[in-house]
């Protein structure tokens, strides 16, 4: 029987750096999330000529921590091996063609930026179905659903020229670190002794699944990155969180002993710490 090609699903976070140093896949892929707005544009020169040839296309900024981008190439040197990285739509083209910003109720930022890039090259590069591993600790294997294993996409046109649209069957699941009962434990022993430096607050810096203190705490140490998710909320006169508007969450008070930095906590198995 052929072996699946293996791929770790990277997202920038501890969790996922610690999967693949210790848990090797044929292929390692991160997937991008762009922003267009220059006042988010990291200021390392550097830094964003990297993001761009990885991507192979101009790169202004992402909706995550620059920190993240600095973890996955210095992750690439740790491992001796590529990381792919791909990247779909940017998040204001997503939510103009949306016309609504993501949600609880609907969560679409993660499906069309995270998981739809990564589809889209297991199809078009791989050419086959792919044994996904996805960094889901022990202490957290409530996350896990192997049954997420189809994408919706188009499959072709009707007559009348519209898009014929269907679930496919694109991968299977595997947790490696609950199979090896790894917790948060060995993670972050690991991520000290790497040596590489994680964001505080990993994925996407206003995440909606974040609990209001952290996004408190995230417009002193990410404003500019925040002034982004609240002019989308003006922009679509909608609210990332049903509480408050970001520009409210900005005045309120900061709970001094709230334990920051837990990330946020989506389901899809592609945002995870």
């Amino acid at each position: 029987m052929k072996r699946m090609k293996t791929i770790n699903s990277l997202s920038g976070g501890k969790t996922s750096s610690y999967m693949a140093a210790n848990y090797p896949a044929d292929y390692n892929i991160f997937s991008l999330v762009r922003i267009e707005a220059n006042y988010c544009k990291p200021k390392d020169e550097s830094i964003v000529k990297y993001a761009s040839d990885k991507i192979g296309m101009d790169f202004i900024a992402t909706a995550e921590s620059d920190k993240t981008i600095y973890v996955m190439r210095d992750l690439e040197q740790l491992i001796g091996k590529e990381i792919i990285w791909v990247t779909g739509e940017t998040f204001e083209e997503v939510i103009l063609k949306k016309k609504a910003i993501p949600n609880m109720m609907w969560r679409f930022c993660t499906t069309e930026m995270k998981m739809k890039p990564i589809f889209d090259y297991c199809q078009n590069v791989i050419g086959e179905n792919v044994l996904m591993q996805i960094g889901f600790r022990y202490d957290e294997k409530e996350r896990a659903n192997r049954e997420n294993t189809k994408f919706k996409t188009i499959v072709g046109q009707s007559e009348n020229g519209r898009n014929k649209w269907d679930e496919i069957e694109w991968r299977e699941l595997s947790y490696p670190l609950i199979k090896h009962r790894k917790t948060h434990f060995d993670v972050v022993k690991w991520a000290n002794e790497s040596r590489l430096i994680f964001p505080l607050d990993s994925n996407c810096v206003g995440c909606f699944w974040k609990p209001i203190q952290q996004l408190r705490k995230n417009w002193e140490d990410e404003p500019q990155k925040m002034r982004w998710f609240s002019e989308m909320e003006k922009l679509m006169n909608r609210k990332f969180k049903k509480e408050m508007t970001y520009e409210q969450v900005k005045k309120v008070g900061l709970q001094q002993d709230f334990f920051f930095g837990t990330g946020s906590g989506c389901q899809a198995g592609f945002c995870t710490d």
